[in-house]
């Protein structure tokens, strides 16, 4: 994978996008360090799994969502003050 400082990617960013299209990451480093890496979106989503959304978390927890105990309360309501001396 090649590096280009952040001003030399700047520079030629339509290239390295078109390199990480073709499925060649490019790592562009800050101050000589690594900073990020371009990749296409069809290779981010393919490493994280499906494209997660809301609804996909609810369907997924759907159980815990309907169980009237999973937003039970553990402490009981008090006037303010009291117990207070």
């Amino acid at each position: 994978m090649k590096s280009y400082p952040v001003s030399e990617a700047r520079a030629e960013f339509s290239e390295l996008i078109d390199k990480a299209l073709g499925g060649e990451p490019q790592r562009v480093t800050r101050y000589g360090k690594e900073a990020v890496i371009i990749v296409s979106e069809a290779q981010w989503l393919a490493r994280r799994g499906a494209a997660r959304t809301l609804g996909d978390l609810l369907v997924e927890h759907a159980e815990v969502l309907s169980d009237p105990d999973a937003f039970a309360r553990p402490w009981v309501d008090r006037p303010l003050g009291e117990g207070i001396e």
